[in-house]
């Protein structure tokens, strides 16, 4: 049965994720809330953005981070930090002031390994954002177990599941490529088997990076299916693809009048809007994800057609 929780929708501010290594120097203004954010949240990484001799420096600069402070809520993006391993995970967990932040990005998850990150965070409100980056995920078993892993540890623990998109193309030995999105490659299968095993669940799902920044019409075609297909949030490479990935999440104002008519009390069984017919008791849910996503990402006023002739995403 769907449980479309309140952490489901919460997931949407999100937004885009941006990564950066932990050693940036305008990490420390943009985690007080000083300097405004490139992203609605931003994942310190320990791992693959750094160098092996610059670990310790970036444990250090985290250290004297959580020192300070960070910024309340409202004025800083949302904080998860990246550790290379669970060893490394345990100590930064020890790190006074670490409830500061959102939570932790588990690298390489697997249903062997999930259970004890998800021990390592109990009696916080730190949260979990596993991310599927290993072969084994092309396998729906392996998908499904680590589902109801999660399911088992309570939904509303995971910020959101994470697609390792380049670690399963690289398994393959591919890469992404210039005018072709996830979908129309071999991470297409993938993307809709994860999500159809996950989303109905209740756990939210972030889509995988776009690796050609210059690439913006690809983007905002694959942005489009992203959202199409139920995912909450996208991993962001580089500050320029934030708004295009935030502006394709919006609302168009046709879409939340639909909603709105669809959970009004008095609405009628079945109707049609735009020539689209409306049933309640089987779109309330898409209702509420479309509200959800207006007060995280607003509206536009263009009407599908024309929204997909502008940005592309026809």
């Amino acid at each position: 049965m769907t449980d479309f929780g309140s952490h489901m929708f919460a997931a949407y501010r999100l937004g885009a994720t941006l990564y950066m290594p932990a050693i940036h120097p305008k990490v420390p203004d943009i985690v007080s809330g000083l300097a405004p954010s490139p992203a609605s949240s931003i994942v310190l990484c320990l791992e693959d953005a750094l160098r092996e001799e610059d670990i310790e420096k970036g444990i250090r600069t985290l250290t004297e981070l959580l020192k300070t402070r960070l910024g309340n809520v409202d004025s800083r993006p949302q904080v998860f930090i990246r550790p290379r391993s669970y060893d490394m995970a345990c100590r930064l967990r020890a790190i006074d002031g670490i409830t500061q932040i959102d939570g932790f990005v588990l690298p390489k998850a697997r249903p062997e390994t999930a259970p004890d990150w998800i021990s390592l965070l109990s009696g916080t409100t730190l949260k979990l954002m596993p991310t599927l980056e290993t072969p084994e995920f092309f396998d729906p078993a392996r998908l499904i177990q680590f589902r109801d892993l999660l399911l088992r540890a309570g939904p509303d623990r995971i910020a959101a599941v994470r697609i390792g998109g380049n670690d399963l193309l690289g398994s393959m030995a591919l890469r992404r490529v210039r005018g072709m999105t996830a979908y129309e490659g071999p991470l297409g299968w993938f993307l809709s088997m994860a999500a159809s095993i996950l989303i109905p669940a209740g756990i939210p799902v972030s889509a995988p990076v776009f690796d050609i920044i210059e690439d913006t019409e690809t983007l905002r075609r694959e942005v489009e299916r992203d959202v199409q297909m139920g995912f909450v949030s996208k991993t962001a490479i580089h500050p320029a693809q934030v708004p295009i990935i935030e502006g394709a999440f919006s609302v168009s104002e046709e879409d939340l009048r639909a909603a709105k008519a669809i959970l009004d009390r008095d609405a009628r069984a079945v109707f049609q809007i735009g020539g689209v017919m409306c049933e309640p008791a089987t779109h309330a849910a898409w209702a509420r994800r479309t509200l959800a996503r207006a007060d995280r990402f607003g509206c536009h006023s263009y009407g599908h057609a024309r929204y997909q002739r502008e940005t592309g995403t026809g």
